[in-house]
């Protein structure tokens, strides 16, 4: 069951988000998607691989290895300071070069709302508090596929629910793993589904 567990996890773990969030953007019927060429989606996914996920990755590795984070798991409070802080940083750096080429606002405000998701851990944490990434990044995840649904008519309900059931399973797992309490879990998902609600609305 821990092997089970820690799978999900790593497959699933908040570093992955915003490159599961981008293509699930660019895979939906959104009148936007035709009108975007393939360049600027393959820009899209170069940026967003390299500035949100490679980048992440290496700075992780090198506070691992220089002892400010025993694990790349980051268990406790102290830990994640500099990690969201970093993401923080190449979110904000993100947004404003896709900003800059004339991304649609519709996709703008995703990476804006995981900026703010970011900062408000980042604040967290400075309370000892310890809220939940995986479920943020995946509470993000619906709101978005909620508020497109209400915005442009589109059909999100199967991927919505697939979402909120990944959740699911991603809780389950973070809770056998003793990683975190339901209320963070929950504060976690809530989190990252309100601010896009916010944002998009």
């Amino acid at each position: 069951m821990n092997l089970f567990a820690k799978i999900v996890s790593y497959l699933f773990h908040p570093i992955f988000a915003p490159l599961y969030s981008v293509a699930l953007l660019f895979s939906l019927p959104i009148y936007l998607n035709y009108k975007l060429p393939q360049q600027f989606i393959n820009f899209t996914y170069s940026v967003v691989l390299l500035n949100l996920v490679v980048s992440p990755i290496l700075v992780s590795l090198y506070l691992k290895r220089k002892g400010f984070i025993e694990s790349l798991e980051m268990k406790t409070t102290k830990e994640r300071v500099i990690p969201y802080l970093v993401s923080a940083i190449l979110y904000a750096v993100t947004f404003f070069l896709f900003r800059q080429v004339q991304m649609p606002a519709l996709y703008l405000k995703f990476f804006l709302g995981a900026f703010f998701a970011i900062v408000i851990l980042l604040i967290a944490t400075f309370f000892s508090q310890k809220i939940s990434a995986h479920l943020a990044g995946l509470g993000g995840i619906c709101g978005i596929l909620y508020s497109i649904s209400v915005i442009t008519f589109t059909e999100t309900l199967p991927w919505l629910m697939l979402a909120i059931i990944v959740s699911g399973f991603v809780a389950s797992a973070r809770v056998i793993l003793k990683s975190h309490s339901g209320v963070e879990l929950i504060s976690g998902f809530f989190l990252g589904f309100g601010i896009q609600l916010i944002l998009f609305s």
